[in-house]
Parts: C-alpha cells; sequence; structure tokens
C-alpha cells in the first residue's frame, strides 16, 4: 500500500515538473508580433489612392472601402489584427513643418486608436517617418520630444526593456539635420533623460538600417539601442527579372537577418516584408513602373513569411529583444502591395498568420 502511494506521490511530482516545464518552454517561445500600420487612407492625398490603384488593384481594397482612416473602422480593424494573432500597430508618424503633429492627417489612425474602447487588445509604438518631407532637425526637437512623452505615458504604448520603444525611419536624414552623430547623442540622450525624469525607465530607441558595417557604426554612435528596419524588399530581387516569385524574399530575408548577428552586438528587430509590388503608385518621380515586383502574394506566403520569421527568433534569442518583438510590413500598404487587412471580394492575406505562429513554435 505505501509502495503503491509513493509510486503514485512520485508520478504525480513528474506530472508536475513537465506540466512547468511545457508552461516555461510556452513563455520562452511566445513573440511580440506587430505589423506596421501607416495611415494613407484618408483621402487627403490624391497620391496614395491613385486611379491605377483603384481600377486595376481592386484585390487589395479592405472590406471597408479605400477610405479607413475612422473612429469605428480603426475599432474594427484592431479586432482583426488581434483576433489574427498581432500583438500591437508600429503606426507610421509624421511631422509635417507647416502644421502640429495632432493636424496632420497621416496621424489620424494613431489618435482613432488611442481613443478606441477596443484598445486594450493591441500595444502600439510609432516609427517616425523621418524621410524626404518629413524631416525632423533640432529647431522641431522639443516639441516631438514633447509629443512622444505624452504618447509613453498611455499604457497601451509598446515598451521594450519596460522603457517605450521609438523607432526612427532615417538615421542618415537625422545626422544631415542635426550635423552629426554627436549632436543626435545628444539629442537621444536629452530625450532619454527627460523620460526618466517623467517617471519612466527611459527610452528604447530603435533604427531602420540596412545590415552594413557603416550603418551600423552610425548607430553605434548615435546612442541607438535596437537595429530594425521598415522593409527590405529588394533583398529577393533576382538580375533583371521583373516580375519573382515571392518565395526568393522569403528565403533572401533571413539572410539579412542574420547580417545584423553578424555585424553588431545591439539587439535587432527583424522585420518580415510580406511582398513588394508598388505598380499603383508608379509615376513620373518614381522608377515603380519599371522596378521588379513579386508575385505569388497570398495567405500562404504570409503563413511561410511569418513562420520563417518566428524560427528565426526561436533561433537567434540572444540577439533578439528581451520580449521577442518581430514586425510584419505591413497592416496596410496597400500601394506598395504588403497588407493584412480583410479585402472587399473576400481575400484575406491575414487568415493563416495565427497559424503560422502557432505551428513555428515547437
Amino acid at each position: 500500500m505505501l509502495k503503491n502511494l509513493k509510486y503514485v506521490l512520485l508520478g504525480f511530482l513528474v506530472s508536475i515538473c513537465l506540466a512547468f516545464s511545457i508552461l516555461r518552454e510556452t513563455k520562452n517561445n511566445d513573440i511580440t508580433l506587430g505589423a506596421y500600420y501607416f495611415d494613407g487612407w484618408t483621402g487627403a492625398y490624391p497620391n496614395h489612392i491613385t486611379k491605377k490603384l483603384v481600377d486595376s488593384f481592386s484585390l487589395r481594397e479592405p472590406k471597408w472601402g479605400w477610405l479607413t482612416s475612422s473612429q469605428q473602422i480603426v475599432n474594427e480593424q484592431i479586432d482583426e489584427a488581434s483576433n489574427a494573432g498581432l500583438s500591437f500597430f508600429s503606426f507610421c508618424w509624421y511631422m509635417n513643418s507647416s502644421k502640429k503633429p495632432s493636424e496632420e492627417p497621416l496621424n489620424n489612425a494613431l489618435k482613432y486608436f488611442r481613443n478606441s474602447p477596443n484598445k486594450n487588445k493591441l500595444k502600439y509604438c510609432i516609427m517616425v517617418a523621418n524621410h524626404q518631407g518629413y524631416e525632423i532637425d533640432k529647431n522641431d526637437w522639443n516639441l516631438v520630444s514633447k509629443e512622444w512623452l505624452e504618447l509613453f505615458s498611455d499604457k497601451s504604448y509598446l515598451k521594450v526593456n519596460e522603457k517605450p520603444l521609438l523607432i526612427f525611419f532615417s538615421i542618415n536624414s537625422l545626422i544631415t539635420k542635426f550635423g552629426s552623430t554627436e549632436n543626435v547623442k545628444s539629442a537621444l540622450d536629452s530625450l532619454r533623460y527627460a523620460a526618466v525624469n517623467s517617471g519612466l525607465r527611459g527610452i528604447s530607441f530603435a533604427v531602420c538600417i540596412n545590415p552594413s558595417k557603416t550603418n551600423i557604426q552610425k548607430a553605434e554612435s548615435c546612442g541607438f539601442d535596437i537595429l530594425t528596419g521598415y522593409n527590405y524588399h529588394s533583398a529577393g530581387f533576382r538580375g533583371n527579372k521583373m516580375k519573382i516569385p515571392i518565395d526568393s524574399l522569403i528565403f533572401a530575408e533571413r539572410k539579412v537577418w542574420d547580417s545584423f548577428n553578424s555585424l553588431s552586438k545591439l539587439n535587432y528587430i527583424p522585420v518580415s516584408t510580406l511582398n513588394w509590388d508598388p505598380r499603383p503608385w508608379a509615376n513620373t518621380y518614381n522608377n515603380y513602373a519599371k522596378e521588379p515586383y513579386y508575385v505569388g502574394f497570398s495567405p500562404e506566403s504570409v503563413f511561410r513569411s511569418v513562420k520563417n520569421c518566428v524560427s528565426w527568433i526561436k533561433e537567434n534569442t540572444r540577439n533578439a529583444t528581451k520580449e521577442k518583438i518581430a514586425i510584419l510590413y505591413a497592416w496596410n500598404e496597400n500601394g506598395e502591395g504588403a497588407w493584412l487587412t480583410p479585402g472587399k471580394n473576400g481575400f484575406n492575406p491575414s487568415k493563416r498568420l495565427k497559424k503560422a505562429l502557432s505551428t513555428s513554435i515547437k
């Protein structure tokens, strides 16, 4: 009797240990997957909802129509993204010298997100789109710092290492506008100091760059904490070919992620480029009509892209952030051909995203 009880207790203890082991492994393998959000769908800028996009690329039209920048639609998009398996949006954030950031139409979706009754379903952060036309210089720094600190105080704002994550699109723009890497570092440090004074632990600064020694040296000299990207659309281009199978991109971007590991000790947030086909935005000022593009974008290709990204993080946890963050390009870059929003005609690129997350973790 006592001997049998001994074996029962031993079996019970083994079961408990196995259960904790499984829970620990599941927790360790969970990642925080987000997507870039571009709010060019206000109707304020005609170069976004172009005639070619509407007439020839109807597959990309969201189920709400082309105009999606409203409170109700953002509410519904939060539900769609959360149900699909996303954990956060990274909003493209713009500083226009002619108006306040809160008045810039490209920042509307962020405003709607923050006012949404559904915002508890997702976290968010911003990616400062400081490219041509929206550059930020030292004269803007006090204004934008105030705006950002207000965002950081939001409980829904995404944190890395317990500090709000702030991503910049262009390092070269910052260096040019501030005059040197030293000046950029001084500006970032001043914002860190202000964040600490406001009760935060600091700021996790990230910057979008391509993997090269020169770019990484710039990022390190400027004082960035994390490296990342917006997209790596050209990674899978092949010679002079125009139509390129989407799997070429999926295969090539893993090499991009690996390059960061070999060149820097900074944490890296991998970005999976779901697709690239900017033909709807072709005009006389860009080369989109002649630029290569991918074919084969589908729910299956999204599945493979996400599975590839999650697997990479699992294999490179030492280089990833503690929260195992990854970003998809993109939730709604409809003009450039990378989107997850469900379509009006039933096409839904995100329908296997959650499956990719679960099957990638072993």
